[in-house]
């Protein structure tokens, strides 16, 4: 070959190695690492959407047991008031019951009511006090 023509020849061996160069690197960086990156790049997006999905569920978990513990709260809530209900309903029918017991325990002997013999008690006074004032004798016999 001419000096020219090797001349020519190196010249486009030198063109195509630097186009073939071009080929394996982009922007300085060779073609495997952006490859790499690439791949990297897009697990890296994969996994965020998969974070972003599981924050989803997390954060409706949270508010599944937000809502649980406030019914637990409220069916506690209705259960300390029941309870005081009932407990104050026992102690009304115990205070009626000892109630009742007591109007008809005093006459029960007799068969009269509580009203009944605190009316006789009062008749009975009325006349013990009668008698008292006249000084005279009673009609059994008893002076007062």
């Amino acid at each position: 070959m001419s000096p020219k023509g090797a001349s020519k020849h190196k010249k486009a061996q030198n063109t195509m190695e630097e186009d073939e160069a071009d080929e394996e690197e982009v922007f300085g960086v060779p073609q495997a690492m952006v490859e790499e990156q690439c791949d990297v790049l897009g697990m890296l997006t994969q996994m965020l959407a998969q974070l972003a999905e599981r924050m989803g569920v997390s954060e409706a978990r949270e508010r599944e047991w937000a809502e649980i513990k406030r019914e637990q709260l409220e069916r506690l809530e209705l259960e300390k008031r029941r309870a005081a209900m009932e407990e104050r309903w026992t102690a009304d029918m115990d205070h009626i019951s000892m109630v009742m017991q007591c109007q008809f325990v005093e006459g029960s002997l007799t068969g009269m009511t509580r009203k009944e013999i605190a009316a006789v008690e009062q008749e009975e006074e009325k006349g013990a006090e009668g008698d008292d004032k006249d000084g005279m004798v009673d009609v059994e016999g008893e002076e007062d």
